[in-house]
């Protein structure tokens, strides 16, 4: 037994073998690491930590003379820091496929049983292949999260793992300056053809001197600034280097930073008590502005709106659809004010009625105010509960990403970074004028019954149908009165006359980088206009109420599945 090499008191000093290696496609070692919770040590099909490596020298680099799934098993090395897992006290090794790993051998001359003692760090300036698992990808620079024979659906890259500029192949231009080509670069074939295409033209043209060197030049940087563009363009093939997968450029940005930066300096809306109604045109400003630095940024991040078109339309579409519900929540408030307001002139010019009715009469009369407020109150539920799709037309007019051209680019279509506030105004007038004809027939109609009534009563109430024709002409004119109604105040509080009144809040919205800020002047909202708006003919489509299922004579013969069918064509 003294003599194999586990038992050799001089292992460590006379037969201690180093070696370096790579480890293999995770597909052959991932099975030993469950990736969630578990509750027995038995349900591992492996043995802990241990990874396949292929070792340098020891071991071919063709799959084809030794398969991945054929290397030895090496286990890892703690330091005495991390500990060896007793008494809770243990650490996780970071090791990924691709990485250079180095060690000894712990049985020696046998060669068999490797400790992985240490990982070699990747650099910055080095390529990282997209593929493992083949003789090509072995022993080269590979990325933790390269595409094996049998990828782990688990592993994503992070945003924190992402490049912000797309990797383009070595020797690509770079946008070069106005003045000229970098000389210290060699020149690409596009540009000496360019180059030479320009001197032949000059020639031709019998330009000499200046005129003819300035031709040259811009003959080559606009080859130049072509070829950069289309290698950074999305069509263009993909090449290694998209991932930051590094230890040396800890500070290079990442597609992490950037969301943290957008989400630092977007706005969220801060209603004030004090001002509803504007406050809500100043929330819906903020909204859309959110709305179209999202659309520009997946429009310029495709850098080719026409090749990109039919996979992020469908994107932006249902971005807009999200916020256009958000936007819905602030112009619920202007609907209710609207609300309040009718209802307020209604009740008003009903009111005399009371005192001149005989006390019997009453309770009937505060039956049909009752049914009027629940009648009211309906429609404008119904009307509110519909404004998420309205507001996605708008938005899809005002933003023309519906039907893109083909002949657009992407700084032509829904690149949008400024809102004004008369898009706003113009957008609530719109929705208020698409929905005004369904909201005066209602009150007509229940104007025309509350005639009816005090007719039947009594003919000395004939005095009140002045206000009544009154209250009725408003509200059939009510796009006049859109100012007044936006402006109106239900309830005051002051009921002493000498209360002191609440400062109001200065701020409309607040970012995480600069905190507060507030609407500019010239950007405050205008009643008069949303009226002014209120008052034309609107392209908003009107609201469609889907019917319910109604039963049939024959409904109890009929099965679950005939009921249902008849639901869907009714849908």
């Amino acid at each position: 037994m003294e003599g194999g090499a586990l038992f050799n008191s001089g292992f460590l000093g006379a037969s201690f073998i180093w070696w370096m290696g790579q480890i293999a496609d995770d597909s052959t070692w991932r099975d030993n690491i469950l990736p969630g919770k578990f509750e027995s040590p038995n349900k591992i099909p492996g043995w802990g930590r241990r990874y396949k490596v292929r070792i340098i020298g020891l071991h071919d680099k063709e799959e084809e003379s030794i398969p991945s799934n054929q290397l030895p098993w090496a286990q890892v090395m703690y330091p005495v820091t991390g500990g060896g897992g007793q008494a809770r006290s243990g650490a996780t090794a970071s090791l990924r496929q691709g990485n250079f790993v180095f060690g000894f051998f712990l049985d020696g001359q046998d060669q068999q049983v490797p400790v992985i003692m240490g990982v070699l760090g990747s650099n910055s300036q080095t390529p990282l292949g997209t593929k493992i698992g083949n003789s090509k990808s072995n022993f080269s620079s590979i990325s933790g999260f390269a595409k094996g024979t049998d990828p782990d659906p688990y592993i994503k890259v992070p945003a924190e793992g992402l490049v912000v500029t797309k990797p383009t192949p070595p020797g690509t231009p770079s946008i070069p300056p106005v003045d000229g080509r970098n000389p210290a670069r060699i020149p690409t074939k596009s540009e000496l053809a360019a180059t030479q295409s320009a001197r032949a033209e000059a020639d031709r043209l019998g330009e000499t001197g200046e005129l003819k060197e300035a031709r040259i030049r811009n003959a080559t940087i606009a080859a130049t600034r072509q070829e950069a563009e289309a290698a950074e363009s999305s069509s263009s093939p993909v090449v290694p280097g998209a991932t930051r997968e590094n230890v040396d450029a800890v500070h290079q940005q990442s597609i992490a930073d950037i969301q943290r930066n957008e989400l630092y300096r977007k706005k969220t809306v801060l209603l004030s008590p004090c001002d509803f109604a504007n406050s809500a045109l100043k929330a819906i400003k903020t909204e859309i502005e959110n709305l179209t630095n999202e659309i520009d940024k997946i429009l310029h991040a495709a850098q080719s709106y026409v090749d990109a078109a039919s996979q992020i339309l469908s994107d932006i579409q249902s971005l807009i659809s999200n916020f256009a519900c958000t936007i819905a929540k602030y112009m619920k408030i202007v609907f209710d004010k609207i609300f309040q307001y009718v209802l307020k002139q209604i009740n008003k010019a009903m009111s005399p009625a009371v005192d001149i009715m005989f006390p019997n009469q009453r309770n009937q009369f505060i039956d049909i105010k009752e049914k009027i407020t629940d009648l009211i109150k309906c429609l404008y539920s119904k009307i509110t509960g519909n404004l998420c799709a309205q507001i996605q037309e708008v938005l899809n007019d005002i933003l023309d990403t519906r039907n893109p051209s083909s002949n657009k680019s992407v700084d032509q279509i829904g690149s949008v970074p400024f809102v004004p506030i008369c898009s706003v105004e113009t957008l609530t007038g719109n929705l208020i004028s698409a929905n005004m004809e369904e909201m005066n027939s209602t009150t007509n109609d229940i104007m025309s019954s509350v005639n009816a009534f005090l007719n039947d009563i009594q003919s000395g109430l004939s005095s009140l149908t002045g206000n009544i024709s009154e209250a009725s002409s408003f509200v059939n004119g009510i796009s006049g009165g859109i100012t007044s109604a936006l402006s109106f105040e239900n309830i005051t509080l002051n009921f002493f006359g000498c209360d002191i009144q609440a400062n109001c809040p200065a701020s409309d919205y607040y970012t995480l980088h600069g905190g507060g800020g507030a609407t500019e002047e010239v950007q405050q909202p205008r009643s008069a206009e949303v009226a002014k708006s209120a008052s034309k003919d609107s392209d908003v489509p009107a609201t469609t109420e889907i019917p319910y299922a109604k039963p049939t004579q024959t409904s109890d013969s009929r099965s679950v599945e005939q009921i249902l069918s008849g639901v869907g064509q009714i849908a």
